[in-house]
């Protein structure tokens, strides 16, 4: 049987993560760990004690624990594009305990938050045994999910412009996801000043797209420019297939939800 470990600080839990190494399972939420992780595992760390909860905005800078829950952030966080993808993210049930930090190491075609969260340049806060520090949600992705530091929270300022979350999926609601979409964009006089697009299921974890968002150039949002995002999107994607999708059919929905999110915004 497997010994449950409850740490009470930070420095604790990451202590306990260098001591057992890949024999310790992170429990937050427990919707991943308790279907991939706990059945093998000798240790299980929970988090319940850190007070990883919080949600917190000071001075136009969103801080989210990274045991939050999904539900939390329909509640506490009033930017829509976030909101709309926790909502999508299984059944209630699954979101009054599934965890923002938990929804980052959700294999492909998941992570349905973190594409949003790409979207918007967040930065991920990690503790080891060497202490704290933060790096960007890209770089976190691209370094490779490190299982010997705890992730603790995500931070990212107020969206400037407008952004936009939508999902591909079988059915409208409670769906698996094939694929999806986030855009961020902020214009100046009808042109695009800035734009991140990012990518979920389109890759082994989300993505961003600088190949669509530089198409956009920076010029006006027109029907052209969206068309030739939309094609840069689909050729950037490396998507796997499964049983939910093939790998061109999610290619090519990657062309289609660009297309469909940025001409919202148009």
């Amino acid at each position: 049987m497997a010994e449950y470990l409850q740490p009470e600080t930070i420095a604790e839990a990451a202590g306990m993560i260098a001591e057992h190494g890949g024999e310790l399972a992170i429990m937050a939420g427990g919707t991943r760990a308790m279907q991939f992780l706990v059945p093998y595992m000798p240790y299980i760390m929970g988090l319940r004690r850190l007070g990883l909860e919080r949600v917190e905005k000071s001075d136009g800078e969103w801080s989210l624990g990274a045991a939050a829950t999904l539900t939390q952030i329909q509640k506490e966080v009033p930017i829509a594009a976030l909101r709309d993808a926790a909502r999508q993210i299984g059944a209630v049930a699954i979101q009054n305990v599934a965890t923002i930090g938990g929804n980052l190491f959700s294999h492909a075609p998941y992570g349905d938050a973190a594409t949003v969260l790409l979207a918007l340049d967040a930065r991920v806060s990690i503790a080891d045994g060497g202490g704290e520090r933060s790096l960007s949600l890209g770089d976190f992705y691209a370094d490779g999910v490190d299982s010997g530091a705890l992730v603790t929270g995500i931070q990212f300022a107020e969206p400037k412009g407008e952004a936009v979350y939508l999902k591909c999926g079988r059915k409208r609601f409670n769906a698996t996801t094939v694929i999806t979409v986030a855009v961020h964009v902020e214009m100046d006089g009808g042109n695009v000043r800035a734009a991140r697009i990012a990518l979920g299921g389109a890759s082994p974890h989300p993505m961003r797209c600088t190949a669509a968002e530089q198409a956009l150039g920076g010029g006006a949002l027109d029907a052209a420019v969206i068309e030739k995002a939309a094609a840069a999107a689909s050729a950037a994607s490396a998507p796997a297939s499964d049983a939910t999708a093939s790998e061109w059919y999610r290619r090519r929905m990657v062309g289609v939800y660009v297309q469909k999110a940025l001409s919202q915004l148009a």
